[in-house]
């Protein structure tokens, strides 16, 4: 991997990779299946294990629309999607056919390598972007599954920016809406 400028923070993204699950398998059997084809495609050796953001979403047609919103710092994506199954459980039973995908954002070092688990508080950057990543996801999909960081970008209401009216917007907040649209 190429090497990360000076005082740049880079986050690879990979995917969309779809993850199969049914009825007659259980959630482990569709991770190690996943992680089996993580090995054969041409996906770099180490992302199992390196630390970074996640955004699952299910297919509707050819549209992808996320529904959970994630970041794992103290272990690498293989072990923290273990701990997904009763996420997943919850949506398969609402929508036994869902198609789901995941995108894997993965911090990269200095030198260009996968960031590893660590022991500390929590890698600030990795809860920045998931942050981020949710509140975008709350415009695309207003039922999105997160609960902590979802509930206060549901609730708050910033005019010309974020849950609020098109239509009740004064001049000034159409404006503002205006600085965000490239």
């Amino acid at each position: 991997m190429e090497p990360v400028q000076p005082s740049k923070l880079r986050y690879k993204v990979f995917g969309p990779f779809p993850f199969r699950t049914n009825s007659e398998s259980t959630h482990r059997d569709a991770l190690n299946a996943f992680w089996v084809e993580r090995n054969n495609d041409k996906t770099p050796e180490g992302i199992a294990n390196a630390i970074g953001v996640y955004v699952w979403t299910v297919k509707q047609g050819r549209k992808r629309i996320p529904w959970n919103v994630g970041l794992t710092d103290k272990q690498g994506f293989r072990k923290r999607f273990e701990q997904k199954e009763t996420t997943f459980l919850r949506f398969l039973r609402e929508d036994p056919h869902a198609q789901f995908e995941v995108y894997l954002l993965a911090l990269q070092s200095k030198t260009g390598k996968f960031r590893r688990p660590t022991d500390s508080l929590g890698i600030k950057a990795n809860h920045w972007l998931e942050t981020m990543l949710i509140g975008s996801a709350i415009s695309v999909n207003p039922d999105l599954r997160n609960k902590a960081k979802a509930s206060y970008l549901k609730r708050a209401i910033v005019e010309g920016y974020l849950n609020d009216e098109v239509e009740e917007r004064s001049e000034a907040a159409k404006s503002f809406n205006k600085l965000f649209k490239a």
